[in-house]
């Protein structure tokens, strides 16, 4: 044999000892595979359970005041004097300010005038009434007569009663120069000083804002606000919820928020709805405007559904488990889930309480395969026990 061909037959046998060698190995990997995929995996179990938990929310809100009033004049006239420091606690009631009172007080006087005028006519027009009736009744007079002095008193009646209008418009008025506080609150600053000229049309010549009780105004996210109807054993919207808050500077106000007033619609923008609850403020440390940091926590305990974070897994079709069905196989549970509850999820759908869910070992399951349940650690069981009674 030439060298030619000896170099042909060793590149040859080069080239087909690599294709064979990796055949061989291919179907050794494959039956290795198959061997494996018999072997059962071991895992661990949870259970899922339930729970009675108690709903709570945080969110943003802001002080407000219940009554915000400005204080404006009702007539015109000179602005006089004023009584009260800018920043007072003021009095339903309680007077503000003085309009130069003296041209009403003529007109009150003149009003009275024209009252007593026509009081004064009014009887003697009776007078006459009577007299003419006994004349018509002897056939002294004709009837004209009569029917012109029963038209004199009616005038005289319809003219004292439109006097006794203009008196008392006439006080009215003349008890505007005097301007009072509405309601109960703290005023601000004075926005139109004495001297001035005001009427109705002038703008406001302070603002008061009651501040108690008072509102604190927050929102919730319409899915965290049907949490807290679902715990709600009655009729009312608000009756299933504690409200605490925290003052701008971090701390913690002493009084709890009487919830009074959820709104009637959900704002399609944001997706919350506002609410709001009362507070007494007798130490006036909740001022209109201010925010704060608001604490919604229910009543009643809501029962939910849990299952270890560690035993969902997600893909793009959505969350799922592995659990063990009656052969010893493990498969695939679609569920859905809610809130993130300490190292739990809640489950809406998919389980159920007292079912086992693969939690351990579920990298390198397959829909089928088999598999072989170990039982957790004993530190690992009382980890779950602790956290079980942190939630309660």
């Amino acid at each position: 044999m030439d060298k030619k061909k000896l170099w042909i037959i060793i590149i040859l046998a080069i080239m087909i000892v690599p294709i064979g060698f990796n055949k061989i190995m291919t179907v050794i990997g494959a039956k290795l595979a198959a061997e494996a995929m018999k072997r059962p995996q071991i895992v661990q179990v949870a259970e899922v359970r339930g729970e009675d938990i108690y709903q709570k929310t945080e969110s943003v809100g802001r002080i407000e005041a219940k009554y915000s009033v400005d204080v404006v004049a009702r007539i015109n006239g000179w602005l006089q004097k004023r009584y009260f420091k800018e920043g007072d606690y003021v009095k339903k009631g309680q007077t503000l300010f003085l309009i130069q009172p003296n041209e009403y007080a003529i007109a009150v006087q003149q009003a009275q005038a024209s009252v007593n005028q026509n009081h004064a006519a009014l009887v003697n027009a009776e007078k006459e009434l009577v007299r003419a009736r006994e004349l018509v009744k002897n056939d002294f007079v004709s009837k004209s007569y009569y029917d012109q002095a029963l038209a004199t008193r009616d005038q005289n009646k319809a003219a004292l009663e439109a006097a006794r209008a203009a008196l008392a418009n006439a006080k009215l008025n003349l008890s505007y120069t005097k301007i009072t506080s509405p309601v109960d609150g703290k005023i601000g600053k004075i926005l139109i000083t004495e001297g001035n000229l005001v009427n109705s049309q002038s703008g406001s010549l302070a603002k008061i804002v009651s501040t108690s009780p008072i509102y604190g105004i927050f929102t919730l996210k319409s899915e965290d606000y049907l949490k807290f109807k679902k715990g709600d054993k009655s009729d009312q919207d608000f009756s299933n919820m504690n409200v605490k808050i925290k003052l701008s500077d971090g701390s913690e106000y002493n009084e709890n928020g009487k919830l009074e007033f959820v709104n009637n619609e959900v704002d399609p923008t944001a997706g919350t709805i506002t609410l709001r609850a009362t507070f007494q403020n007798k130490d006036n440390l909740l001022v209109p405007g201010d925010f704060i940091n608001v604490t919604a926590t229910s009543k009643e305990p809501r029962h939910v559904v849990l299952v270890p974070q560690v035993a969902v897994s997600d893909s793009t079709e959505g969350f799922y488990v592995w659990i063990i069905d009656k052969d010893g196989l493990a498969q695939q549970r679609k569920i859905k889930i809610g809130d993130a509850i300490n190292t739990d999820w809640e489950v809406l759908e998919g389980l159920s309480e007292g079912e086992k869910v693969i939690s351990t070992g579920v990298q390198k399951l397959r829909p089928g395969s088999p598999v072989k349940i170990e039982e957790a650690p004993a530190k690992d069981a009382q980890k779950q026990e602790n956290n079980q009674k942190d939630n309660k």
